[in-house]
Formats: structure tokens, sequence, C-alpha cells
């Protein structure tokens, strides 16, 4: 619930995360770490999220929230490689598969890489970032909003799942 209340708040202002530091040398093969299925309990519901494995120039990914045997929200992704550079689009939607946003609109964050289990995906004008650090069996997200000045961040404990 937490991240749908974050992942709402977030479209709703229109906000976009931090500056990357380094872009170049990011492919769809460096970003292969994320691969596999990822889950979390927390007070919020049951969190999926699953990322493929790299495939030619793209990966797609899924996440959902359940509480109370009943899904809350999901968010679609796929990362794409357009003009060489590695761009991460993602749609929500509620139950029943209910867009948030436009047809043609989409959260869209370009890619850069911080180490070989570490990237970050985020807005050019550094107002929203979603950061995934793998540290073995566990893989951190840390999502970052900036807003009139203002920073706010969560940060999200996956488990590798079978």
């Amino acid at each position: 619930m937490k991240r749908f209340l974050v992942l709402t708040l977030m479209i709703a202002l229109n906000v976009v995360p931090l500056r990357s530091a380094q872009t170049a040398g990011v492919s769809i093969q460096s970003l292969a770490f994320l691969s596999g299925r990822w889950t979390e309990d927390s007070s919020d519901g049951n969190e999926e999220e699953y990322w493929s494995e790299p495939m030619g120039s793209s990966m797609v990914g899924t996440f959902r929230v359940v509480k109370d045997d009943k899904a809350v929200f999901y968010e679609f992704w796929a990362i794409e490689v357009e003009d060489g550079q590695v761009v991460f689009k993602m749609k929500h939607f509620d139950q029943g598969l209910i867009g948030w946003e436009d047809k043609a609109n989409m959260v869209r964050l370009t890619t850069s890489i911080a180490g070989p289990q570490d990237v970050l995906f985020s807005k050019p004008d550094g107002s929203l970032a979603l950061r995934y650090q793998r540290k073995g069996d566990e893989l951190v997200s840390t999502l970052r909003r900036v807003k009139d000045g203002k920073t706010t961040e969560d940060v999200f404990h996956l488990h590798r799942s079978r």
C-alpha cells in the first residue's frame, strides 16, 4: 500500500528523480542482475516483482500488490533501447487492468548505472529516480522524488523468491 500511495503521488505530481552519475556503458545485458522473481511481505500487502532475462534489446517486468487476497494494483514495464539509450517505460493499472495513464502516456525514465549490481532509472530533470541495488538475494529499491525543493525517499527490500 505504501508503494501504491507513493506511485500514485508520483503520477499525480508528475515528479522526477535524482540525476544519474554515469550513463556510458549501460546496456540491456548489464541489467541482467535484476532478472528473477522478488517478493516482500509487508503491512501494505504481499508485493511481487518479476524481471525477465535480457533478450535482444529489451527486458520486461511486472509488479503487483495483493492485500487480503485481492489485487490492489499492478505495474507493467519494458526497458528498451532508443537511439542508443536504455529507457525504462512503465504503466500502472488498478485491479481489473484499469489504466492510470492515458493510452499514449507512461512513466518514462532514462537509465544510468553506478556499479555492476546497481542501476538508476531517472527523469532528466532529477525530479524522480528509481534505484535498484542487488545485495545477494536482496534487491533494494529506492524511490526518490524532488518537488518544490523537498526530497522524499521510500526504500523497499525485496527478496529472491522461487
